[in-house]
């Protein structure tokens, strides 16, 4: 049975070409980093302790996986046309970048939960593009708090990870 040509030079019947459905930077990116993630599966063979690779290794085969996924997708067509996304503000794209360098440098002193929260929030007030409703503002912040501490939950307790913490008080959790 032959394909029906749909009038724009395709016969994929959905305005599409081939070509539209394959993510060819979405694959070589995905190669990227399972060789990235090879690497660093190479480099923790030799860790001190199974303790001390467990993160990592998680890490790590998380993102293989997800990257075969992303190959697979793209391999069978079923990836989505690149659209055009608005380029946002130099000075927001900034405040982003300088709220997370300053919570990286502030850990050391205040520990991470308290830089961390003020990165969300800094985050958050710059790059909120939508207007802020009394729900939003419950909404957000709550969950920053829940996200912050479920973070620090599961690295300090599940895998063991040392935190920083702040320099001048403990905190009762």
């Amino acid at each position: 049975m032959a394909d029906r040509d749909n009038g724009t030079g395709n016969s994929q019947g959905n305005g599409l070409s081939k070509s539209d459905t394959r993510d060819v930077r979405g694959t070589i990116g995905a190669l990227i980093f399972i060789v990235i993630g090879a690497i660093g599966w190479w480099q923790i063979r030799n860790a001190p302790s199974p303790q001390a690779v467990m993160f990592p290794r998680t890490v790590i085969g998380l993102m293989v996986l997800f990257c075969l996924l992303v190959i697979v997708r793209n391999l069978l067509g079923r990836a989505t046309p690149e659209a055009r996304q608005p380029i946002g503000s130099i000075a927001r794209q900034i405040g982003l970048l300088a709220a997370m360098v300053l919570a990286t440098l502030a850990m050391p002193y205040i520990g991470f939960v308290i830089a961390a929260l003020a990165a969300y929030i800094a985050i958050m007030a710059v790059a909120m593009y939508e207007r802020w409703t009394p729900a939003r503002r419950l909404l957000y912040p709550l969950s920053g708090v829940v996200v912050v501490l479920g973070f620090y939950y599961i690295f300090l307790h599940m895998f063991q990870v040392p935190l920083p913490e702040p320099a001048w008080f403990t905190l009762p959790f």
